[in-house]
């Protein structure tokens, strides 16, 4: 690997359980392309601990019937960016007209994925906004104290990222991650755009 040569980094959206119903972007459709683009690392939603601890049982889907399954199989080596295991899902509301609202924003945006199917369409700038415009109404609904802890779970995972990019310079990196949390994430990657090229995950 060229010293010299600079970090490329493509983000790629991930749809949690609806990866197991018969959608096109199903588990092995998952699995196929991460392989295809066969990145060096490979940044996924598990915490360093339970991932050194082997302990996938409160992982993503994704991480433990897709991602981990393509590392022992390959030359890709995983990268623990997640700094809790708390996912988007469980920051519900606790007044009842809130917590009805955001669920049928969730009803909303599942029926958006199943439409989108395809991976390039779940990735794409259609749905991107979409998505994006469903996260953001679900979260002016959350507490001020929820809505800060998902910024920081946002923010402490980009530093992961950009730790992981500084430790191993001039790589192909694909970060994985539910597509909730990109509204938050692409931001925060782009302000560090100066350590690493953002591509699409196509382009990797």
């Amino acid at each position: 690997m060229d010293a010299l040569a600079r970090t490329r980094l493509a983000v790629l959206g991930t749809l949690s359980d609806l990866h197991r119903e018969p959608l096109a972007y199903d588990l092995a459709c998952l699995r196929s392309l991460v392989t295809h683009l066969a990145p060096d690392l490979l940044c996924a939603e598990i915490t360093r601990d339970a991932w050194e601890r082997s302990e996938l049982s409160a992982a993503t889907v994704e991480v433990r019937e897709a991602l981990a399954p393509v590392e022992g199989a390959t030359d890709i080596v995983i990268v623990p960016v997640a700094a809790t295991l708390k996912p988007y899902t469980e920051f519900i509301p606790a007044e009842p007209w809130r917590r009805n609202l955001v669920r049928a924003f969730d009803r909303l945006l599942r029926w958006g994925q199943r439409k989108a199917n395809r991976p390039e369409a779940i990735n794409g700038l259609l749905f991107g906004a979409f998505c994006h415009t469903l996260c953001w109404l679900a979260e002016t609904l959350w507490t001020v104290e929820q809505r800060a802890e998902w910024e920081a779970q946002n923010r402490a995972m980009a530093g992961n990222i950009l730790r992981a990019v500084q430790r191993d310079p001039g790589r192909r990196v694909l970060v994985a991650v539910q597509c909730q949390r990109l509204h938050r994430l692409m931001p925060l990657l782009h302000a560090q755009a100066d350590a690493f090229e953002i591509v699409n995950y196509q382009a990797l």
